[in-house]
């Protein structure tokens, strides 16, 4: 049996209907659809403010193991923070495990996260980053990324999306050029891509996430379970790689 590590998903109330809201809902679903772990943000850190949403997002998930919790982050001058490094710092010890930025949600460029320094310790201290673009299909701010990707060349990017089209052609480039860009196959669901991205990779820098509570998880979970693919490699690109990526991640001190 195929099991999945789900590394895009969301707790919390939305703007918008969604299929559930609570943690436990979330925990009853991913059993339906053997999903083992997820990586989660919260909803509020998501549409108003990451350092309240961040917080509620460690009260929500508790102590439950199968939820790794990932913290929502805003450039340090955003007016967020009293002590931007510390506030790193503090999500590290309390087991955050990777951060997220929603630069179309708040109309801030990547490039302004890069220039502001946003994500120099999480390199040093090699912790995953998010890049989730979710207004519209083909919404990836791909300077920006090409931009964050040269400037840290040690960080680990996982870009995630609405859905990529057109742009996976840009996906492919990245992927053969940066070392350090992951991709989230839950952000595509073009005829027999997976079986183009595993050739190009040969299954490394793949992961997938179900976009809940937005998406139909069955899109990118079938996505997996029908690529013309060895079962060793279906296994790889639902669970392993972001098992190693996430539980691998430095998350205690230095």
């Amino acid at each position: 049996m195929i099991r999945f590590f789900d590394i895009n998903a969301g707790v919390g109330v939305f703007s918008r209907p969604t299929v559930y809201s609570s943690s436990q809902q979330l925990l009853r679903l991913m059993e339906l659809l053997h999903i083992e772990k997820a990586l989660v943000y919260q909803s509020l850190a998501r549409e108003v403010g990451p350092v309240e949403g961040n917080e509620l997002l460690l009260q929500q998930i508790g102590e439950e193991k199968r939820l790794l919790p990932s913290w929502v982050l805003l450039p340090p001058r955003s007016g967020e923070y009293r002590d931007f490094h510390s506030y790193v710092e503090e999500g590290i010890r309390k087991g955050v495990r990777a951060f997220r930025v929603f630069p179309s949600v708040f109309r801030i460029a990547l490039s302004e996260f890069v220039a502001a320094g946003t994500f120099q310790l999480l390199e040093e201290r090699g912790l995953p980053l998010v890049v989730s673009e979710f207004n519209q299909v083909d919404g990836g701010d791909w300077p920006g990324l090409r931009h964050l990707l040269r400037r840290h060349e040690k960080l680990p990017v996982i870009f995630s999306e609405f859905r990529t089209r057109y742009h996976i052609r840009l996906v492919l480039q990245f992927l053969s050029e940066f070392a350090n860009f992951y991709y989230d196959l839950g952000s595509c669901w073009n005829y027999a891509v997976v079986e183009e991205l595993v050739a190009l990779t040969g299954g490394e820098r793949l992961l997938t996430g179900t976009n809940l509570p937005f998406s139909d998880p069955g899109q990118s979970l079938g996505m997996v379970l029908t690529a013309r693919l060895s079962e060793k490699l279906r296994k790889k690109i639902a669970r392993e790689n972001a098992v190693a990526l996430f539980e691998g991640a430095r998350s205690g001190p230095a």
